[in-house]
């Protein structure tokens, strides 16, 4: 467990970083979010209602994260794992900029973020190794 939390704490502070390195260099995701949001929006006649949906369904999400982590064993490596998955997905930068022969703004910080998420991701799969070996206590 020290790995994870070692990785996942490294992972906030990179996170952190890629988004003063977009917040500095350009919101290029930003505009392509506005696009997929107003695609969104275009399914209701109601975007106060879209709104409050969308937030409703984001908030839930993340306490189901946290709830996840609290719970521990598998369902906080399940967590984990879509936080590895999140990381690993940071290469769309390194592509775009490979794409478009320019830099992309957070490609300089995806790289660290994608390591870091894989070095979660080992130390998850370790975990998970380990918590197979021994046997699951059951909570009363």
């Amino acid at each position: 467990m020290p790995g994870i939390q070692r990785w996942f704490g490294l992972l906030i502070f990179v996170a952190a970083l890629h988004m003063i390195e977009q917040l500095i260099t350009g919101l290029d995701e930003l505009y392509m979010i506005r696009r997929v949001l107003n695609v969104y929006y275009g399914w209701f006649k109601n975007t106060d209602f879209a709104t409050v949906l969308l937030v409703t369904i984001l908030v839930i999400f993340v306490l189901l994260l946290i709830y996840g982590v609290l719970l521990r064993g598998r369902l906080l490596l399940c967590v984990m794992a879509f936080f590895v998955l999140v990381s690993i997905s940071e290469v769309h930068h390194i592509a775009e900029s490979a794409m478009q022969r320019r830099y992309v703004p957070g490609t300089i910080t995806a790289g660290a973020w994608i390591i870091v998420g894989l070095m979660l991701g080992r130390a998850v799969l370790r975990q998970a190794s380990l918590s197979t070996q021994a046997p699951i206590a059951v909570n009363d």
